[in-house]
């Protein structure tokens, strides 16, 4: 891990207490399961791991401290912590020693028998030490490092859905861009003045789009569809008409960004414009839903209008929101063709 030491509080008394029972708990065991072990050697071992865990946490908290202030990366502040420990290590069980001189009958070092050889005391010292800085590092610095790694997924996947989004956002803009801009070169000639209305009604649509997030109020997305019909509006003044039914209750909501251009774009260019011209925007909100419903009153439903890249669009945007597939649904109802999104209701942050 080559990142910069996470500075965050390290959870020392719960790295001590798992650590000092964990530590104490095999000479506790031979002590109740009738072991020949005295109850003041216990209740010496114990009083000497409490003062030597609590002065090796208090050494790893302040060299931890130190490099992390310095951007060290954390294995390595991590590595020198808990080695800064052996010193520790090596002073308590010299002043065991110096203890066990002056009072044969006590000792801590794994309570060995009186007649051990000093050579099996720095041996068993030393594996101890070992076995300490293991155990340190394990109760202390695998929560923070098992923290860290889950944050580290954590921004992995946002940046994997911001990538994606703007994958979207790729597909989506060059597509209605391009439909545009024939759309003006189609009213040039014979409609000049009217293409000029047209271009600055893009040139605010454009401007709107560039600046829209992942995520904006329903009033927002109404409000840019609104402009993105009239551009069409202008373009075919005798053969499209839209009606808005908005409930008011809905704007201040949350949505998706631009999640029903492309449903309201394939309802006029294969619907609205082939049928009788009328196009219906609605937005309800009940029961925790809030639902966008676009219909036309154009022919059947046909491979190319079911299979174009707009839909493929809503689809995917829903699915980087991690909802189901059933939050869309394309169907043929009286003779109208219904493009409908059912979203859970969100209270709008800005």
């Amino acid at each position: 891990m080559s990142l910069a030491a996470p500075r965050v509080r390290l959870n020392l008394p719960q790295a001590f207490v798992v650590s000092y029972l964990v530590w104490l708990l095999p000479g506790l065991v031979r002590w109740l399961t009738g072991f020949n072990v005295a109850t003041r050697v216990v209740a010496y071992g114990a009083a000497w791991s409490f003062i030597l865990f609590v002065l090796a946490l208090a050494a790893i908290a302040n060299v931890y401290r130190v490099l992390s202030a310095r951007r060290c990366s954390f294995v390595f502040a991590a590595s020198v912590s808990v080695l800064s420990t052996i010193p520790v290590v090596a002073l308590a069980y010299v002043v065991d020693m110096l203890i066990t001189k002056a009072d044969p009958s006590l000792s801590c070092i794994l309570m060995l028998e009186q007649t051990a050889t000093l050579g099996t005391a720095l041996a068993t010292s030393l594996a101890d030490g070992i076995g300490i800085c293991l155990l340190l590092a394990a109760v202390v610095f695998l929560p923070v490092f098992a923290r860290a790694h889950q944050e580290r997924l954590r921004e992995l996947e946002l940046v994997q859905r911001d990538a994606d989004l703007l994958r979207v956002r790729a597909h989506l803009e060059p597509h209605f861009v391009l439909n545009s801009l024939n759309a003006v070169a189609g009213m040039l000639e014979e409609e000049p003045a009217q293409a000029r209305e047209l271009l600055a009604a893009l040139g605010d649509l454009f401007r709107d789009a560039v600046r829209c997030r992942a995520t904006h109020r329903v009033a927002d997305e109404i409000e840019w569809l609104r402009r993105y019909v009239m551009i069409h509006e202008l373009r075919h003044p005798d053969m499209l008409r839209a009606s808005w039914e908005v409930d008011e209750d809905c704007l201040d909501l949350e949505c998706p960004a631009l999640i029903l251009q492309p449903l309201v774009e394939n309802a006029v260019k294969h619907g609205a414009l082939r049928g009788g011209g009328h196009l219906v925007v609605r937005s309800s909100c009940k029961g925790g839903v809030l639902a966008f419903t676009v219909e036309d009153d154009g022919p059947e439903l046909g491979g190319p209008r079911d299979g174009g890249q707009g839909l493929s669009i809503v689809r995917r945007r829903l699915a980087l929101e991690e909802l189901p597939e059933s939050a869309f649904e394309l169907v043929r109802e009286a003779g109208r063709t219904i493009a409908r999104v059912c979203l859970p209701v969100r209270a709008h942050h800005a």
